[in-house]
């Protein structure tokens, strides 16, 4: 499934809901935890590219479906 174009701030947002919190930013990144242990690092740009985010997402063990469901 192919991701869209997103911006930090929707990424933020959806992950949020997902039930992950903000751990930790520095520069243009942001680190969030969830409740279950599991971490995710992704860049606060404008843009993020979605192959970055893709694979962020993997790491975490997010599926993207589930992902798009939270995005607004």
């Amino acid at each position: 499934m192919k991701l869209p174009l997103l911006s930090g701030r929707q990424v933020l947002a959806a992950l949020t809901r997902l039930g992950f919190v903000e751990v930790h930013r520095k520069g243009s990144h942001i680190k969030m935890k969830h409740e279950d242990g599991r971490v995710i690092v992704f860049p606060f740009h404008d843009e993020v590219d979605r192959y970055t985010l893709k694979g962020a997402l993997r790491d975490a063990d997010i599926e993207v479906a589930d992902f798009l469901k939270e995005v607004k």
